[in-house]
């Protein structure tokens, strides 16, 4: 129990940057980076690389604020707190550690809107039959395979630690996004 406690914490950054992000789409905050996609409009094969919904201002929101609050989590952590952190590096260092969660945590999503936009699949949306939910597996897993090859210099989480870390994105991702369409925050759970 104490394990998925303190890989919660370690998760707690990406959480808050996610929310970040959700007000700042909500409030339509720095258009002018909204209507720049990260791949530039390039196509591939007659397709876009990623589409229009990656973003810089979704990349650069979701990197800032995981900084931030990796720093503001410390900062609690180490005046009132006191959590023994499984990552040192993430207590050390947090504004590197939130960044390296930030940078994983957006171009771990990059390969799967690839291979969707290849495929003729919306934005968004997850395919049909077995193919959506392959992608829906993904769509939960990818943004955590991109932080841990992003932190893997600085820490190296055993096995177990992985699934996890796996197991929690599978049941708190869906649970998150059924809570903020609760409140009107998403649109929708998937």
């Amino acid at each position: 129990m104490r394990l998925l406690l303190e890989l919660l914490w370690l998760a707690l950054p990406v959480i808050l940057a996610g929310l970040v992000h959700l007000v700042v789409l909500k409030l339509d905050l720095l258009p002018g980076l909204r209507e720049r996609p990260i791949d530039g409009g390039i196509h591939f094969r007659g397709r876009r690389l990623f589409g229009d919904n990656k973003t810089w201002r979704g990349a650069l929101i979701m990197i800032a604020s995981t900084a931030v609050a990796s720093v503001l989590l410390e900062s609690l952590n180490s005046n009132f707190v006191h959590w023994s952190d499984p990552a040192p590096f993430a207590q050390h260092h947090p504004f590197a550690w939130g960044t390296l969660l930030g940078v994983g945590y957006i171009l771990g999503e990059l390969p799967n809107s690839f291979i969707k936009r290849q495929l003729d699949i919306a934005p968004g949306a997850m395919g049909e039959g077995m193919v959506g939910r392959v992608f829906w597996v993904i769509d939960q897993l990818d943004s955590l395979a991109g932080m841990l090859l992003m932190v893997l210099p600085v820490w190296q989480p055993d096995l177990g630690a992985v699934a996890a870390l796996a197991c929690l994105m599978l049941i708190g991702h869906p649970i998150g996004a059924w809570v903020m369409m609760r409140f009107g925050l998403k649109d929708r759970v998937g």
